[in-house]
């Protein structure tokens, strides 16, 4: 029996993880001082977010501190919706802005993160509480999302890129209650949206990013464990 349900490709298929041979890591800052990014990625509903915020928890408790930034806040907000896509395609996000702030966190210089009501479709702001943070600031960037990693993997060198792997059954059962009761939409525009847009643009846009994965998870809770020995293990 697999302890955690991890292998590698090409030594038998995990059913929960699977770790690619790339290169092991663990967190290190780069020559010229920049943080390091572990991008967080996959389908809609995937429970990219919730994954996220508990692998920040995991992180802080072998005392690293992590900065999380969230794609979804990055959605332009005079964007008109592609005829096919829709919102789901990355030139929905102002990906300037993102690298941009992604940039200033590796130097350790941002000082704000920008936010993005999916009701109002208004961008704002809200300061980073350096109080919570140890003195020396934190120590590696979280950046999740469905998209916005397309931009950010040409353009940086990724400690850890994770994708989450979830069936589409969950995926529909978990966002249609979310988006008629947060975003006010009713389940057949929901279901019309997933089925006409989210789709095609998850064959275009997300499904290709798996094969740049370090790891994938289909168990969070192994995913977890297997992120953290990827980034805190030796070398």
């Amino acid at each position: 029996m697999e302890h955690a349900g991890m292998s590698r490709p090409g030594k038998g298929r995990g059913h929960w993880v699977e770790l690619s041979p790339k290169n092991n890591s663990n967190v290190q800052i780069d020559d010229d001082g920049d943080c390091p990014i572990v991008c967080i990625c996959g389908a809609s509903a995937s429970g990219k977010s919730h994954f996220a915020n508990v692998l920040v928890s995991q992180f802080e408790a072998v005392g690293l501190t992590a900065l999380l930034l969230q794609c979804d806040n990055y959605y332009r907000s005079a964007y008109a919706p592609d005829p096919i896509y829709g919102f789901d395609t990355i030139d929905a996000i102002d990906v300037d802005a993102l690298l941009a702030d992604l940039h200033a966190a590796r130097k350790g210089t941002l000082t704000r993160l920008r936010q993005y009501d999916m009701g109002s479709r208004a961008v704002g702001y809200r300061t980073i509480d350096f109080r919570s943070m140890p003195a020396a600031g934190y120590d590696l960037i979280l950046v999740e999302g469905a998209y916005g990693p397309q931009a950010i993997l040409s353009k940086y060198s990724i400690e850890a890129v994770v994708y989450l792997e979830t069936p589409l059954w969950r995926r529909i059962w978990r966002r249609l209650p979310r988006d008629v009761k947060k975003r006010g939409r009713s389940p057949m525009s929901v279901l019309h949206q997933m089925l006409w847009q989210m789709l095609p643009g998850e064959r275009r846009f997300i499904h290709p990013l798996r094969q740049q994965a370090h790891v994938v998870v289909r168990d969070p809770v192994a995913g977890c464990h297997a992120v953290l020995a990827r980034m805190t293990g030796p070398r």
